[in-house]
């Protein structure tokens, strides 16, 4: 029964989420697998559109990751290390999220965390001129009529000897890091995508294992320069 009462929590306000109509941007968002290090792309990215920009003598464009973080911990009152737990979500007990929804002390339910990161991003895609790295960002600017949006993937294996070469740890440990991890930004994607599958949220599904950075950068400047984005 509470786990059935969490879930009518989650998608009421999921829906609320969605019928909240917003443009113009554009924006580009960037979603990834754990280990293809999207904020590589992005940064790349935002610096050729900016090259691209001032030629023009057209506005700058910003990079948004982990900025959703501090804006949301500001928003609610609350540090960044108390609510950085969603973004992987390892949520809180079904028993707590519960006494939460019914009591008014400080305790931030994780579904009062993603309706602000929600808030949060929908602003900076709105606000247009942005390249925002995963935080739902391809649910929540999918309204947006000048967008793209990407998933950079890659096998498993590969992204565990990544992960195994950036921490310095055994290939068993890192495999057991990227399944784990899957796993949670899998359950803090169902919370906005619901069952979407992946065909109605990207435009690009990119394989970071056999395109290399500027590849990829060039890929989605092309389709950005074809969506009129940039």
């Amino acid at each position: 029964m509470e786990n059935l009462f969490l879930h009518y929590m989650h998608e009421r306000v999921r829906r609320e989420e969605e019928q909240t109509v917003l443009d113009p941007g554009p924006v580009i968002t960037i979603s990834r697998d754990y280990g293809c290090y999207g904020n590589e792309v992005a940064d790349l990215l935002t610096k050729k559109i900016n090259a691209i920009q001032a030629a023009k003598k057209k506005p700058k464009w910003v990079l948004i990751s982990h900025q959703v973080l501090h804006d949301a911990a500001e928003s609610l009152k609350a540090k960044p290390d108390e609510i950085v737990h969603i973004f992987g979500a390892k949520e809180k007990s079904v028993f707590r999220d519960l006494v939460s929804i019914f009591t008014k002390d400080k305790y931030l339910s994780d579904i009062q965390i993603k309706r602000t990161i929600a808030q949060i991003v929908r602003s900076y895609s709105v606000q247009g001129n942005t390249v925002i790295v995963g935080r739902a960002g391809c649910v929540l600017a999918k309204h947006i009529k000048r967008s793209v949006h990407v998933k950079l993937m890659a096998p498993i294996d590969w992204r565990a000897e990544t992960i195994k070469k950036r921490f310095d740890i055994s290939i068993s440990d890192a495999m057991e890091k990227v399944k784990e991890t899957d796993k949670r930004r899998e359950t803090f994607m169902e919370f906005f995508r619901g069952n979407k599958p992946d065909s109605e949220l990207f435009d690009l599904l990119l394989n970071r294992s056999t395109v290399d950075t500027e590849d990829i950068v060039d890929l989605i400047l092309k389709l950005a320069k074809v969506r009129d984005v940039i």
